[in-house]
């Protein structure tokens, strides 16, 4: 972090925060420390090569940098917190540079070259700590209701949902990374390049490795768009591709963007499509206030599709009368979006308190990730899609509502999947700004 980048004073509220979250979780589960593990790499079976490793996002929420394995970030009520940093000597694999940076500064650090002496400067076991992290990599030792008690994991959980300023700007700046990618694959989908060449081009321009991914790139040419979460790009040259979904994303200092555009080849019905679905979208994040329930949005998002089924021809029913028979849902079967940050699917969604209360899942909407109203710090997706899925479109068929559907034109757009226009959008007290669309704006002015 350069002295003149705001994002330095960001940092030192947000760690201020973060302290006071862990000493009220420390009481909640009383405990006396916190031992947050960044977790360690995990072989594979008869192997001796490991599954790409993830620094566990509490440890992260800590320490911007640096993907240490076998470290820990120990916090104790009114003490700075301690980082045990393993530096191994190793002239096998890389390893990650030492801690360095201003936001070193709020910490005492101790570099270990072992994982036992790491272990070693951990408090004693009968200390009252808790252990944050894998469970299947604690500390020798440590109690077994010590390990993520559930006290702590639900208030953690809770405030996640409330992003500091620090936080909200490496989403932004995740969001312009990703975006550089976007618009570098939308070009190479009109040069006519196959859906591997899409994913590496995304990936030159957003300049990411697939292991800095926050999750696997959906990179979706026509009918690969109706699987929701397509992740078996083709390498060879399509003939001619009539459309392109692609869902990707970026991270910074381990806080994740995450992005989905679509794109046809042509105008026509499809291209209608992706423009209505595109103004539904906006119209529906310009509604997002503090105090609205984001399942109100959810359902006001299935109008919304209702209207396009109906605008277009598609089906001959009312928007109401779709969302009450359920047919909006053969089109649209997953959620409008979920909380983000350190994770794509961020925590604490569908949590009512910080006690832990579990708010109830609506029934017609099993896949909606987020059942909390809009409150001021909250970052979270608006990811409408409308898709022709035949496991989805084939029992509709069947169905009274069926009756209602032009089969013709549904036949006509299935070979372009579907599509889906995903924003990331922060709610603060002076408004709401859409990350996504602002970073957008900016790249391509």
């Amino acid at each position: 972090m350069a002295d003149t980048d705001p994002i330095k004073g960001f940092y030192v509220e947000h760690h201020t925060r973060l302290q006071a979250h862990y000493e009220e979780a420390l009481e909640a589960a009383s405990r006396d420390v916190a031992v947050v593990a960044s977790g360690v790499p995990v072989p594979v079976a008869g192997d001796d090569q490991a599954f790409p490793f993830r620094v566990n996002p509490r440890f992260r929420q800590w320490v911007p940098t640096g993907d240490y394995t076998h470290s820990f970030v120990v916090v104790r009520p009114a003490h700075r917190p301690m980082l045990i940093c393993y530096q191994p000597r190793d002239y096998w694999h890389a390893v990650a540079a030492a801690p360095a940076g201003d936001w070193t500064d709020r910490f005492d650090i101790v570099c270990v070259t072992t994982p036992a002496d790491g272990i070693r400067e951990l408090p004693d076991s009968e200390s009252g700590y808790a252990f944050l992290g894998d469970p299947l990599a604690t500390p020798e030792g440590t109690a077994p209701d010590a390990v993520n008690p559930a006290a702590m994991v639900a208030l953690l959980d809770y405030q996640r949902v409330y992003k500091t300023e620090y936080e909200a700007e490496c989403i932004r700046r995740a969001n312009r990374i990703a975006v550089a990618g976007h618009l570098a694959a939308r070009d190479a989908f009109r040069a006519g390049v196959s859906e591997l060449d899409v994913h590496l081009a995304y990936l030159s321009a957003s300049r990411q490795l697939e292991r800095d991914l926050p999750y696997p790139n959906i990179v979706a040419f026509d009918e690969h768009g109706a699987t929701l979460h397509y992740d078996c790009p083709d390498k060879g040259k399509p003939g001619e591709a009539r459309s392109l979904l692609i869902d990707a994303g970026a991270a910074y200092f381990g806080y994740a963007a995450d992005v989905t555009r679509t794109w046809s080849a042509s105008e026509g019905q499809f291209g209608e499509l992706i423009h209505r679905l595109d103004d539904a979208q906006q119209s529906l994040a310009d509604r997002v206030a503090i105090g609205v329930s984001y399942v109100d949005l959810h359902m006001e998002m299935h109008l919304l599709i209702g209207g396009i089924l109906a605008g277009t021809g598609l089906v001959t029913m009312s928007p109401e009368a779709m969302v009450e028979q359920s047919l909006t849902c053969a089109f649209f079967p997953h959620g409008l979006g979920h909380h983000l940050g350190l994770q794509v699917h961020d925590v604490g969604g569908k949590l009512a308190d910080k006690r832990g209360a579990i708010i109830g899942q609506p029934e017609k909407h099993p896949f909606l990730r987020n059942l909390r109203f809009v409150e001021a710090g909250n970052v979270f997706t608006i990811e409408p899609g409308l898709y022709f899925i035949p496991q989805l479109l084939d029992p509709l068929r069947g169905s009274p509502a069926g009756a209602q559907v032009d089969w013709e034109k549904v036949a006509a757009l299935t070979p372009y999947g579907g599509v889906r226009i995903e924003d990331d959008v922060y709610v603060t007290n002076r408004g709401v700004e859409n990350l996504t669309r602002d970073a957008f704006l900016a790249m391509e002015d």
